[in-house]
């Protein structure tokens, strides 16, 4: 079976958009699917890991330009490569929201002409038996869509994420963008033969507002973990003191405010372990940087730059605990990529997420249970104070949800396809 897999997000990029990517197309290729992959050339972007160009398992990488904002600043004759980098970590989100907002459903579609230019030329040259869009961003789908109706090649589509349904971070500026983009999600979901989403609750979610007949036509493929990437994986040096870890981006909604609160009550009531740290593994703005200075325990907390997908790993594997946030108004299908991983690691969890949603449940049957909401500085300072004093237990891994497990699903469906 030959796939064209288009993904904006591929190696060099690093992060959990280009790691589901990698993986899947590696462990299609290991099930007999061999995929040609569209992607975008270098662009400017924080998250970058060239060890994931080893894993490239595509039979053949098609790289084009594009108008977007992050394609067009690394052209940039002015703008090198760090500045810009700094420019946008310090530029507050507000403005950044602003900027997203002008463009119809998302800020890549200028990518959508030169995705659909370079398809055709594909299609021109190979046969297909399916066109495989990963979703976001969401203006890919236009350029699929667009190529699936020409070609009368079958669409599948894959959603990282919520599309307009993500309640508590609204990119569409104004009504007729937001109609526009609605209008575009319900045609992409009713043309594609297959609807592939990371939680099961994208998937529900969907077909509750979109029309139930779409439930038929859904698959549930995780994130999940590589078991490959803790092979021979060299241990971290352990630091001295209690570490609490968080690896990943902090934004829209996700805040660290109520977390520093209640570790700063803990630490004036001597409750903490000598030399507890907070430590931040990934690349943070301006806003989360200020939440530091403003929050008592400065000294405490240490920001670490972005590390290769594999050094984060090792040190999650040297932390005594895990942190992860997400905030209450998040959809209740929102699991973000990293508990996957922090469930493989088998370490405590202090889980700052909303009580009834699909990370909850999750955590719940690994027998993760120091949940609370982030918003909460109270039921924090329980959790954190009740993981501390309890110390290490056995917590399960879900291993049905590995990676290769996971995208073995998948092959099986898009072979059936056929």
């Amino acid at each position: 079976m030959r796939v064209l897999y288009i993904s904006y997000f591929y190696p060099p990029l690093g992060g959990p958009a280009v790691l589901r990517n990698v993986k899947t197309v590696k462990y299609l290729a290991e099930s007999g699917i061999s995929c040609d992959v569209i992607t975008v050339r270098d662009i400017e972007y924080l998250y970058r890991d060239e060890s994931l160009l080893a894993e490239c398992r595509e039979d053949k990488l098609i790289r084009t330009d594009s108008w977007d904002p992050m394609a067009l600043l690394k052209k940039s004759q002015t703008a090198t490569a760090k500045g810009s980098s700094r420019l946008y970590l310090n530029t507050p989100e507000k403005i950044k929201l602003l900027v997203r907002r002008m463009y119809p459903i998302d800020n890549k579609i200028g990518w959508v002409p030169h995705l659909v230019k370079a398809g055709r030329k594909a299609i021109a040259e190979k046969d297909y038996d399916l066109i495989y869009v990963s979703l976001g961003p969401f203006s890919s789908a236009l350029g699929a869509y667009k190529l699936s109706k020409e070609s009368g090649i079958s669409l599948a589509i894959d959603l990282r994420d919520y599309w307009n349904l993500l309640s508590d971070y609204e990119l569409q500026g104004s009504i007729l963008h937001r109609k526009f983009s609605r209008h575009w999600e319900e045609k992409v979901y009713r043309h594609s033969k297959l609807i592939v989403t990371a939680t099961r609750g994208i998937g529900e979610d969907a077909a509750s507002a979109y029309g139930s007949d779409l439930a038929a036509k859904m698959i549930t493929i995780y994130n999940g973990w590589d078991e490959a990437d803790f092979a021979d994986l060299p241990a971290a040096p352990k630091s001295t003191g209690y570490t609490l870890a968080y690896f990943g981006n902090i934004y829209a909604r996700r805040s660290f405010q109520h977390l520093y609160r209640a570790v700063r009550r803990l630490k004036e009531e001597n409750a903490v372990p000598e030399n507890t740290r907070v430590r931040l593994f990934g690349n943070f703005f301006k806003e989360t940087l200020d939440e530091i200075a403003g929050s008592g325990i400065a000294g405490m907390i240490e920001t670490i730059p972005q590390l290769t997908h594999r050094g984060a790993l090792r040190e999650m594997l040297a932390s005594d605990a895990l942190l992860l946030a997400i905030n209450s108004s998040s959809p209740r299908g929102t699991l973000t990529s990293k508990i996957f991983e922090y469930l493989r690691t088998q370490k405590p969890i202090l889980a700052m997420v909303p009580a009834q949603n699909e990370a909850a449940a999750l955590l719940r049957k690994c027998g993760q249970e120091n949940l609370c909401a982030m918003e909460s500085a109270e039921s924090i300072y329980q959790c954190l104070k009740n993981l501390i004093n309890t110390g290490h237990k056995d917590y399960s891994i879900p291993w049905e949800l590995e990676r290769k497990n996971q995208v073995g699903i998948l092959a099986e469906k898009l072979k059936s396809l056929g």
